[in-house]
């Protein structure tokens, strides 16, 4: 009898345990889970298994996909427009060569792609003349964002910039609209802390613009985007960046370094590299130098070495000839992309580790933009 009674008293305990879920991947070592993710396709790496959680998105970013860079090949809006105009390019290096896959985005939004950070695409609606669209490539979901300031004139051209980040803090992402003013260079920022679809309700906040401004008195650019928190703009100035930290929503000016009269104004060009932003100054026709901001807060840059083998591009646009631009750079900062123009048009892959520049089979014309993805670590899925 006692038997029979204990066995009845244990059994909701035993229905209790079978209904709880057990996470079992909590369990493993990051080394294990290392070695079953490894097995999985890229494609679900990228775009699935990297958002599970945080720890999953860390393994998978900085052990799995740290050899690859991902870029967003976009036709300009209403020229030949089509549903599938827009191409992403994921490029991995391989034992001997590199690895590039195409696939066409199906955007329900049309507009220009302005910022892309994570798994979020920040987007100008073409039909709606100030509008913005945020568009998520894991769900397939999109919403339009509340109306900017007015003094903006609808994000057209280079009149304001626009950037998309993500505040680790506050688990949030932001958007960051920076324009001209009546009287100066203003900002604002829009926190997207809700469900994707309620975002309309959310409000802009003003912020202090930035007081440095170099030559850019009647126009603004989107900036470069660094770990999904940083933000540089090229002012054109030989002296100095201007740098905002999306945490701190505060603006600072980012020193240059020391290169005397050699150093002119917007001749020098940005990109990402492992997780630091990198300077490459033209020095001469076939050389440029490449630095890295190692610390952001004290300012503290490092020359990482000189590109002897680039040369000069042909251009039927600009008088003269011109470098190729540097778009984007793998994850690990061992092959940075540049884009020639002229009659030598393309991608290349520099290896920084051999001196070795070689053409991508990437196809892109002259009038298509490139938009290079920004990783932000410790983020929540929106």
């Amino acid at each position: 009898m006692e038997l029979r009674k204990c066995k009845k008293q244990c059994e909701p305990e035993r229905i209790m345990r079978r209904k709880k879920k057990v996470d079992y991947f909590a369990y493993l070592p990051d080394d294990i889970l290392f070695n079953i993710l490894i097995l999985l396709p890229a494609e679900l790496l990228r775009y699935k298994f990297k958002y599970v959680c945080r720890r999953w998105f860390n393994i998978i970013t900085n052990r799995i996909l740290f050899d690859q860079a991902s870029l967003i090949i976009q036709r300009p809006t209403g020229e030949r427009e089509h549903v599938y105009g827009t191409r992403l390019v994921d490029i991995n290096e391989g034992k001997f060569n590199l690895r590039m896959k195409e696939q066409y985005l199906d955007i329900p939004c049309r507009g220009r792609i302005r910022s892309w950070c994570n798994e979020l695409l920040l987007i100008t609606d073409p039909f709606k003349l100030g509008a913005l669209y945020v568009f998520n490539l894991v769900t397939k979901e999109g919403s339009t964002l509340p109306p900017c300031s007015s003094y903006c004139s609808g994000h057209v051209g280079c009149k304001c910039g626009l950037g998309l980040a993500f505040d680790k803090f506050k688990g949030a992402y932001k958007v960051v609209h920076v324009f001209l003013g009546p009287n100066s260079i203003q900002c604002e920022i829009l926190v997207l802390k809700c469900e994707l679809l309620s975002f309309k309700c959310l409000k802009w906040k003003k912020i202090n613009g930035p007081s440095y401004i170099g030559q850019r008195h009647y126009f603004w650019d989107d900036p470069i985007s660094v770990e999904g928190r940083f933000f540089h703009w090229d002012v054109h100035s030989a002296k100095y960046i201007v740098s905002m930290d999306i945490v701190k929503e505060r603006f600072r000016q980012t020193r240059l370094p020391e290169y005397g009269n050699s150093l002119m104004s917007n001749a020098y060009f940005f990109v990402e590299m492992g997780g630091l932003l990198s300077l490459l100054i033209p020095v001469s026709g076939t050389q440029v130098d490449v630095w890295i901001l190692k610390d952001f807060q004290r300012t503290v840059w490092e020359k990482l070495q000189c590109i002897k083998s680039l040369s000069y591009v042909p251009s039927k646009i600009y008088p003269g000839r011109i470098h190729p631009v540097p778009i984007a750079s793998l994850k690990n900062g061992s092959i940075i992309i540049f884009r020639k123009t002229g009659s030598d048009l393309g991608l290349f892959a520099y290896y920084l580790k051999c001196n070795h520049m070689a053409k991508l089979e990437i196809g892109i014309e002259a009038n298509e933009r490139c938009l290079v993805q920004s990783t932000a670590f410790g983020f929540e899925q929106v």
